[in-house]
């Protein structure tokens, strides 16, 4: 199952909720995609890591709570869908034409969802969503849904001039 989730933030919304990221010092300059290389680490950091909070930011935290729910309400409007409020991670991506990521998976027994953070975007630029060779095109705003044991990457990178920011939630098939 792959679900694309149009609109969740709005353009406006993305510029200042970019600015507030970058101008964060929470990022960890060493986040990879996959365990099994050393290469290819970029920034990012991981609010929540299997349910658990990894990096305390009450206001980080709160708004990509908030920021579910809305991509849930957005998933019921557009294609009838509702996710339970599982969450088992949420973690955020920040990559350039120096960065990159490895084909993984992210675990079994749940959905993954990449939300596309940065404001403004060129299709030359690169930087869409890979689920299993299908290829998803990086538009602000938009939110991608799928089956966490599918394998996914972002595509090459190209000269930027932004950064190629990228949110990421698990959520678990049921709420027990």
């Amino acid at each position: 199952m792959i679900k694309v989730i149009k609109n969740v933030i709005t353009l406006e919304d993305s510029f200042e909720l970019y600015r507030g990221l970058i101008n964060q010092s929470i990022w960890a300059l060493n986040r990879i995609s996959t365990k099994e290389k050393l290469g290819g680490s970029f920034p990012g950091v991981t609010f929540l890591e299997k349910g658990e909070i990894k990096y305390d930011h009450p206001y980080w935290i709160g708004y990509f709570n908030c920021l579910f729910d809305r991509i849930n309400q957005k998933l019921k409007e557009q294609h009838n869908f509702i996710l339970p409020r599982k969450i088992k991670r949420i973690a955020l991506n920040a990559q350039n034409d120096n960065h990159y990521t490895e084909f993984h998976n992210d675990t079994k027994n749940s959905y993954s969802i990449v939300g596309f953070l940065t404001p403004q975007w060129a299709e030359e630029w690169g930087g869409e969503l890979n689920i299993e060779g299908k290829i998803f095109k990086y538009l602000p705003g938009d939110f991608i849904l799928f089956d966490s044991n599918k394998r996914h990457k972002s595509q090459k990178i190209k000269k930027i001039p932004y950064w190629r920011t990228s949110i990421s939630y698990v959520i678990g098939y049921n709420a027990e």
